[in-house]
C-alpha cells in the first residue's frame, strides 16, 4: 500500500488486535478518529475549492483544518473502492472491540444508544458527528471551514450526507434518515435547529439533545427537564416486607404485569391501580418491580399537568424510561386526563407508551372512565383500597421484628393510622432517632411514637389553631362516672386496631369507627380542659376549630372550608375540638326560603364528613337543646358536665394553683368552696387576679388578694355583690 493509502488510513485504535476496551470512553474516541477519517476525506476531496477566495467567509485556511484534524500532511481521498475497504475494516475493529468488552460485562452507552433506538451505522455516525462539537471545540471551526462560513459551528444534513461518501443515489436513501418522523428526530436524539426559513433544508443546523450527550458520557442522573416532576418511591428494601400485609393485592399485580415482565407474548401493557390516594400504589409498585426485577421511573401527572410545556414533560419521561430500561409509574393521572385537555393528553400519553414501553403503571383515584387504548396496549386495571388497621398492624410487625410488644404496636396504629409507605418512612426516621441515642440503642415504641407524630404532624391554617395540652388527669375534677366516660374514649381510640383490625369489626362498618364526642354543661366547667386531657394522653394533636373562619355566607365556602379541615385533621389523625359547637350544628329547619335550604345543607354535609372522619371529634356546647337531634345520635359519648359541687369546688380550688405560689397561712379554700359557687374556670380566673394582686404588693397570695379577686368576678358575671361577704377586702 502507498505511503499516500497509509495516510488515509484513520488512526489506529489505542489497542491492536481483538482486544476489548478499557473504558467506555475508548469506545467514544474510536467513534471520533473515524469521524477524523471522514472529514480529512471531505476536505481532500473538495481540493479544488481557492483557499484565498477573500470574500469568502471562513476565516480558516485548509492546511490550518487539516492540522487540527492530524498533524502531518493532508491526505488523499484514494478511490472509492479502498476508502470503503477502509471504512470496513476499522468498523470491523470496532466491532471486534465492542464484542471483546460486552463479554467483560464493561458498559458502552453507544452501543446501548445504538440498540435502545435501532439506529443504524450512519445514523450512529450522524449522532458522533453531532456529539463531537460538544466534546471538542476544534470541530466548530472544522465544520465552521466546510460550511464556508465560520457562524455555523454544528453540522447540517448537507454536510452529512457528503460526510457519508456516497454517490447521489445512496444520498437521496440516506435523507430519509434525518425526515422529521425518522428515528433520530422523532425521538429528538437530534433536532433541527429553527433557523432563517429561507435557509435550505441542507444547509440547517442540527444539534444533539443534551440529555443523549450526558448519556453517552456516562452520566446516569435523570434529564433535569422532568426532575421536579418525578415522584419518591418508598425504600426498596422495606416494599415486600410492607406489600407482604397486602399480599393478595400483592400477587394480583404480578399476575397483571408479569408477562411484559418476563418479556413473553408482545402485548404492551398498561397497568391501572385505581383507588384512594392513600391506597399503598407507590409500595405495592415497586414490590412488584422487585420480584419481576424491574427498574422504575415515577413522576406524579399532577406536576405534569401543572407545567408550561406538558407534550415535552411526558415525552421526555418516557424517552428517560426508554434509555434506561425501565418502566413508567405515572401517579395521580386523574390530574392529566380530566379538565378540558384530557382527551388530547390522553392520546399524547398512549403514543408515548406504544413507542417507548413495554410495562406501564397507571395510578389515580377514579376507575378507569376514558376511551380505551387500542391495540397493541392492553389495559389492566387493578382496584386498590386503603390499607386497614389490620394490615398496618401486619406491616409495623414485619418492619419490627418482635422487639415491640404486640399491645404496643396496636395502640401505635390505632393512634397513627398510616398508608404503608409512610410506615416504612416511620421505621427509617425511628432508626435515626434510635441512632442519635446511641450506637447500640435499640427501637423503642417511644422513638416509633415520635416518627409517627412527625410523619403526620398537621398543618396549621386560618381555619384551626392546634393547641399544645397543658393539663392532665390530675387536673381534671369531675364526678367519678363522667371521669369514667372520659377513660372509655381515651380507651377505644387505643384499641382501635384490636377491634377493628385483629377482630375484623372494620368489615362490618364501612363508616362510623371515628369518635364522635360531645362535652355538654355550663360554662366553666371543664369541657375545653377534658379535651386537652384526652389529646394529652393519647399523645396527638388538638386541633380547635376557628369557627369563625369556617362558616362563610358565600353559598358553598362552608362546605368547602370544613373538606379542607377534615382532610388536614385525617392525615395527623388529631383530635378535632368544636368548641361553641351550636354555632354551627343547630337544628335544621323547615325551608321557607333559600337561605334554610343552604344553611340545612351545611349541617347535613357536616354530619358526613364527622361520621366519615376516622379521628376524634370533640364538640362543647352550653346549651344541648340547640343541637340537632341527628348529631346526637351519631355521637358515641355524650357526656354532661356537671356545675361543680363543694367537695369538687374544694378540690379546684386546692389544685389550681402551681407548686411555686406562695400562699399566706390565712388562706381558706374550704371558706371560699363552701361560701361561693363558681365554675371551674372561674375559680382559676380569681387564683389568676389574685396572684397578680399579691404581686403587685410584693406579698404571698392572702385572703383578702382571694376575696378581692372574688368580688371582681362575681361582678363581671353580673352577679349582686353583698359587701358583708367579703370582709378580708380591707
Amino acid at each position: 500500500m502507498s505511503n499516500q493509502a497509509r495516510a488515509a488510513d484513520p488512526p489506529a485504535p489505542q489497542t491492536t488486535g481483538p482486544a476489548g476496551y478499557d473504558h467506555s470512553h475508548q469506545h467514544l474516541m474510536d467513534r471520533l478518529a473515524h469521524l477524523d477519517w471522514q472529514l480529512r476525506l471531505l476536505i481532500d476531496h473538495g481540493r479544488s475549492r481557492r483557499s484565498n477566495d477573500v470574500l469568502g467567509f471562513a476565516a480558516i485556511s485548509e492546511q490550518e483544518v487539516a492540522q487540527l484534524l492530524d498533524p502531518g500532511e493532508p491526505a488523499s481521498a484514494g478511490s472509492r473502492e479502498e476508502r470503503d475497504c477502509i471504512a470496513r475494516r476499522h468498523q470491523r475493529r470496532m466491532n471486534l472491540r465492542v464484542a471483546q468488552s460486552l463479554r467483560r460485562g464493561l458498559r458502552l452507552p453507544l452501543v446501548e444508544l445504538q440498540r435502545c433506538f435501532a439506529l443504524s451505522n450512519f445514523e450512529m455516525d450522524v449522532v458522533t458527528a453531532c456529539l463531537a462539537v460538544e466534546l471538542d471545540r476544534r470541530y466548530e471551526r472544522i465544520y465552521g471551514y466546510l460550511h464556508d462560513d465560520l457562524s455555523r459551528k454544528q453540522p447540517s444534513p448537507g454536510l452529512l450526507l457528503d460526510l457519508s461518501g456516497e454517490e447521489l443515489a445512496e444520498r437521496l436513501a440516506l435523507r430519509a434518515a434525518l425526515h422529521p418522523q425518522a428515528t433520530l428526530l422523532h425521538y429528538r436524539v437530534i433536532e433541527m435547529v429553527e433557523e432563517s426559513p429561507a435557509l435550505p433544508w441542507l444547509g440547517r443546523s442540527l444539534r444533539i439533545d443534551p440529555r443523549i450527550v450526558a448519556f453517552v458520557l456516562g452520566d446516569g442522573a435523570v434529564d433535569a427537564r422532568i426532575t421536579s416532576c418525578l415522584a419518591p418511591l418508598p425504600a426498596a428494601s422495606d416494599c415486600l416486607q410492607l406489600a407482604g400485609s397486602q399480599q393478595a393485592t400483592l400477587d394480583a399485580l404480578l399476575r397483571q404485569a408479569e408477562p411484559a415482565g418476563s418479556g413473553e407474548g408482545r402485548e404492551q401493557l398498561i397497568v391501572y391501580l385505581h383507588g384512594e390516594r392513600n391506597g399503598g400504589a407507590d409500595t405495592l409498585v415497586q414490590a412488584a418491580a422487585q420480584e419481576l426485577g424491574l427498574t422504575i421511573l415515577a413522576a406524579d401527572a399532577e406536576l405534569l399537568a401543572a407545567g408550561h410545556d406538558i407534550e415535552r414533560s411526558v415525552f421526555l419521561l418516557f424517552r428517560e424510561a426508554l434509555l434506561n430500561q425501565a418502566s413508567v409509574f405515572l401517579t395521580n393521572v386523574d390530574a392529566l386526563l380530566d379538565g378540558p385537555r384530557g382527551a388530547e393528553h390522553q392520546r399524547l400519553l398512549l403514543r408515548c407508551i406504544a413507542h417507548m414501553s413495554r410495562l406501564v403503571f397507571i395510578a389515580g383515584e377514579q376507575p378507569w372512565h376514558w376511551p380505551l387504548p387500542r391495540e397493541p396496549l392492553q389495559l389492566r386495571p387493578l382496584q386498590l383500597r386503603a390499607a386497614g388497621l389490620a394490615e398496618q398492624f401486619r406491616a409495623w410487625r414485619a418492619l419490627t421484628g418482635e422487639r415491640i410488644s404486640a399491645a404496643d404496636l396496636h395502640r401505635l396504629t390505632s393512634l397513627h393510622p398510616l398508608p404503608l409507605d409512610a410506615i416504612g418512612s416511620a421505621c427509617r426516621l425511628a432508626r435515626g432517632l434510635a441512632a442519635v441515642d446511641g450506637a447500640s440503642a435499640a427501637v423503642t415504641i417511644e422513638h416509633l411514637q415520635q416518627a409517627c407524630r412527625a410523619q403526620t404532624r398537621a398543618e396549621v391554617n386560618s381555619l384551626a389553631r392546634r393547641v399544645e395540652p397543658q393539663f392532665g388527669w390530675h387536673d381534671l375534677v369531675l364526678p367519678a362516672p363522667q371521669l369514667e366516660q372520659l377513660h372509655a374514649v381515651c380507651s377505644q381510640a387505643n384499641h382501635a386496631s384490636s377491634v377493628y383490625g385483629a377482630w375484623c369489626f372494620e368489615r362490618t362498618l364501612s363508616l362510623g369507627r371515628g369518635l364522635n364526642v360531645l362535652f355538654s354543661g355550663p360554662p366553666g366547667t371543664g369541657k375545653t380542659m377534658a379535651a386537652e386531657v384526652i389529646a394529652s394522653d393519647l399523645k396527638v394533636d388538638l386541633l380547635k376549630i376557628d369557627l369563625s373562619q369556617i362558616v362563610s355566607k358565600y353559598i358553598g365556602e362552608t362546605e368547602k372550608n370544613l373538606r379542607q379541615l377534615f382532610a388536614q385533621a385525617a392525615i395527623a389523625n388529631a383530635v378535632l375540638l368544636f368548641d361553641e359547637a351550636d354555632a354551627l350544628l343547630g337544628k335544621r329547619s323547615a325551608v321557607k326560603d333559600a337561605h334554610d335550604r343552604y344553611a340545612n345543607t351545611e349541617v347535613a354535609y357536616l354530619l358526613q364528613k364527622m361520621e366519615e372522619y376516622p379521628g376524634i371529634s370533640i364538640l362543647t356546647t352550653n346549651l344541648r337543646q340547640n343541637i340537632d337531634e341527628a348529631f346526637t345520635r351519631r355521637m358515641r359519648f355524650i357526656i354532661e358536665f356537671p356545675f361543680p359541687e363543694d367537695e369538687d369546688r374544694l378540690r379546684i380550688w386546692q389544685t389550681v394553683w402551681p407548686r411555686e405560689v406562695p400562699l399566706a397561712s390565712d388562706v381558706d379554700f374550704r371558706r371560699l368552696a363552701q361560701q361561693f359557687r363558681l365554675s371551674g374556670g372561674s375559680i382559676r380566673n380569681i387564683a389568676l387576679s389574685a396572684a397578680f394582686l399579691a404581686a403587685e404588693q410584693g406579698e404571698p397570695v392572702a385572703m383578702r388578694h382571694l376575696m378581692r379577686a372574688t368580688r371582681s368576678e362575681q361582678q363581671k358575671m353580673g352577679r349582686l355583690v353583698n359587701e358583708e361577704e367579703y370582709v378580708h377586702c380591707a
